[in-house]
């Protein structure tokens, strides 16, 4: 498609979505509103410490979305959000997905948090994962974005950085019976989405509910038509495989867009009970439960072997999580312990992946179990309370207890028989403990000047048994691993003037190796094997960041930092020998032996900036991330590290109940002085030869209040149909997709 076709196609795009603003600009501004006014209100975050602050305290890079980015945005899943900020860069090998990546981090080095409770469990993997759209956007109140090493107040994991995603809560009122109900119907062609979401809330003087149900049907995924130049026919799905008389043929597609098979159904409910008790206490019980259909593999189902699809069949079964709390929090407790939450939680996890070699009639289950206890208490004492300025101490504990079981059989499509076969985790099952604490002190000198100073002591022991070695004939039968660290950060910021404010930080994290690290029996990827290594050790990183903030005329505020990272013992997959050998002959392929090690010293360095400009009845955002690593140690290219991205942002909303915006996002070519050695093993297979092209697409979207309960939604995304993927992914991003969508509220 040449440039005339395609920016025709956007001319009449913009038309007509934009047709309502331009109806509505002959009415006038019913409002009465200033139209030079600025629209700009101070955010309050809670990441930093856990505890609700004012930004501008705060010596970190910090991304704040909320409900109305979630109505704007109206993205389709958690993954699609976090993605359209421009300032996360997310990896799919599946629609079903969405693993993001954090100045160089990625999986089980960047935290996910939830209502103050940590989701990472011990069998998060060091690859790609995809528990992320588990989470319902539509449930939201903030995300939060906490860039660098948060392990002082999150503990293990938080090495890249940490997404605090927090729900909504219910409401009191003080004047009797009130109740509330909203819904959303979603549709989006290049998936055929089919998505209905209601929420309702009934609050009183003393008790609130808040429910949330969500039902998500997507189909295939269509990538777009308008081929990179660079790369003219990958990404095509030109076969596929079906089961004809009894046996598997590899078949012609009729439309080599549609990546089939990828589509999938999910089912989100939330449920929120507020209970004041008095004037100090209340509490608050929150049920989330998330649960999936079958999610197809399609990075693994375009795989080939001598030229032939190398799977039949390769899916994951239906992902099943609920967490399920209780949160006391008091205010105003006492002169020395003025606030205190504690919150109880439970969390189950399932997961299970099948899969059919092509030409096998064997299909191998591999299901995993996780149940998580795990228990929270943090304070806060106000240091001085009748000062105006910020003069804190925050301290807390944590404990946690995971119990992981692993089970695994291979069934005969054609007989029906089952047999035992090789689990993913160690088949006598494993436990995972942790015990935490840590303080923090922010200390105000001044108006303009605030430090913060923060300790935490971890200790992690994991166990595991293995109790069949029938497949294997495996050097140990116990795994048992124990490591412990102290972590610290030291920060500032310093209000220079009513123009500048400076902030910088040194802060280390800590990332114990979890059960996939550590006790992962067998998987096979890309003719490498991946297998247990019982000496790993722990992984630790350093940052030191320095940002700026400057705001040279009301509205405009222009932003900055920089950092560089130093990890020791990071862990990588890199080459092993088990009992002696180098490559095992594995489900039938030669596989060169692979498994986590540590590898020894890496270093990361990055700049992010950022433009953010606001004067009613516009907004103009800028953002654009670099990043840049390398394994010192062997001179490799660190394998979560991405290739430059950011987007740009105009949005025009004159009146209340308009809003119109145009989003360009892009990401920088993925270049073979990127790559890792990881991914040069599926180059020409996940990826065209030489990487991926650089890619620019534009998404137009619309609102208009039509009354005050309904509101119509339109957007194009990918506007000129561009086929594109992500570096690092599996399967190609949707199409030129139109999305309608439409909001009752009461």
């Amino acid at each position: 498609m040449n440039n005339s076709v395609r920016w025709s196609m956007f001319a009449a795009s913009l038309v007509v979505l934009c047709a309502p603003v331009i109806a509505s600009s002959f009415v006038g501004d019913s409002t009465g509103v200033d139209s030079t006014r600025v629209v700009e209100m101070p955010p309050m975050v809670i990441s930093a410490s856990r505890w609700q602050e004012r930004s501008s305290t705060v010596s970190r890079q910090i991304l704040r979305m909320d409900v109305r980015d979630v109505q704007q945005r109206n993205p389709g899943t958690m993954a699609d959000l976090v993605e359209s900020s421009g300032e996360v860069f997310m990896q799919r090998s599946q629609m079903g997905g969405g693993s993001p990546r954090l100045r160089g981090f990625a999986a089980n080095s960047v935290l996910l948090v939830v209502d103050g409770v940590r989701l990472n469990n011990a069998i998060y993997r060091s690859g790609n994962l995809q528990n992320l759209i588990q989470l319902d956007a539509n449930a939201l109140s903030s995300t939060e974005v906490l860039f660098g090493p948060g392990s002082v107040q999150y503990g293990s994991d938080a090495m890249g950085g940490v997404l605090v995603f927090t729900t909504k809560d219910p409401l009191l009122s003080p004047s009797g019976f009130f109740a509330h109900t909203s819904s959303l119907a979603r549709y989006a062609s290049a998936t055929t989405e089919r998505t209905l979401s209601a929420e309702a809330s009934f609050s009183w003087e003393n008790v609130a509910t808040y429910t949330s149900v969500t039902a998500s049907m997507f189909g295939d995924v269509r990538s777009g038509r308008t081929m990179p130049s660079a790369a003219p026919t990958f990404g095509l799905r030109t076969f596929e495989v079906k089961r004809i008389d009894g046996r598997d043929s590899v078949v012609p597609t009729s439309d080599p867009h549609l990546q089939s098979p990828s589509g999938y159904s999910q089912v989100n409910v939330l449920q929120k009970v507020l209970w004041k008790i008095d004037d100090v206490w209340s509490l608050t019980y929150g049920g989330h439960l998330s649960t999936s259909t079958d999610i197809p593999r399609y990075d693994r189902l375009v795989e080939l072997r001598n030229g032939r699809p190398r799977s039949a069949e390769w899916y994951y079964g239906p992902q099943f999580w609920t967490l399920q709390s209780l949160t006391a929090k008091a205010t105003s407790l006492g002169s020395v312990v003025n606030d205190v939450v504690a919150t109880a939680s439970f969390q189950w996890y399932e997961e299970s992946r099948h899969n059919r070699n092509l030409g096998n009639d064997w299909l191998r289950h591999q299901e995993e179990r996780v149940a998580i206890t795990n228990l929270n208490i943090d304070g806060r004492s106000r240091l001085q309370p009748s000062s105006s300025i910020d003069r804190d101490l925050y301290y807390g504990v944590e404990v946690s207890y995971q119990d992981i079981s692993s089970v695994a059989s291979q069934e005969n499509i054609v007989s029906g028989l089952r047999t035992p076969a090789a689990t993913r985790y160690p088949d006598g099952g494993s436990t995972y403990t942790t015990y935490a604490a840590y303080s923090q002190l922010r200390w105000g000198f001044g108006s303009d000047v605030t430090v913060a100073v923060g300790l935490r002591g971890t200790a992690v022991s994991l166990q595991s048994a293995i109790t069949d070695s029938s497949v294997f004939s495996l050097p140990f039968s116990t795994i048992t691993m124990t490591n412990g660290a102290v972590t610290g950060s030291l920060g500032a910021t310093w209000i220079v003037s009513d123009l500048i404010t400076v902030h910088g930080n040194v802060a280390n994290g800590f990332r114990a190796p979890n059960v996939d690290d550590v006790a992962k029996v067998f998987e096979s990827a890309g003719g490498q094997l991946v297998v247990p290594n019982p000496g790993l050790g722990p992984v630790t990183v350093t940052t030191a960041e320095l940002g700026v903030e400057v705001r040279p005329i009301v509205g405009l505020a222009l932003t900055s930092s920089v950092y560089r990272s130093w990890l020791t013992n990071a862990i990588e997959v890199r080459p092993f020998t088990f009992n002696g050998r180098d490559s095992i002959v594995f489900d039938g392929v030669p596989s060169a032996v692979v498994a986590p090690q540590n590898f020894g010293t890496g270093r990361i360095a990055g700049l992010s900036c950022g433009v953010d400009y606001r004067a009613y009845p516009w907004r103009v955002m800028v953002t654009a991330t670099y990043v840049t690593g390398r394994d010192e140690t062997n001179d490799f290219p660190l394998e979560k590290v991405t290739p430059s991205f950011g987007r740009f942002h105009i949005g025009w909303f004159p009146f209340d109940i308009v809003d119109v915006s145009l989003d360009v996002r892009w990401s920088a070519a993925w270049t073979m002085d990127m790559i890792s050695p990881i991914d040069e093993a599926v180059m020409g297979i996940q990826y065209p030869n030489g990487g991926l092209p650089s890619w620019t697409v534009a998404d137009l979207r619309t609102s208009i209040d039509i009354s005050s309960s309904w509101t119509i939604q339109a957007a194009v995304e990918n506007i000129f149909d561009l086929h594109y993927r992500s570096a690092q992914s599996g399967i190609s991003a949707p199409g030129r997709n139109v999305v309608l969508a439409v909001r009752f509220r009461s």
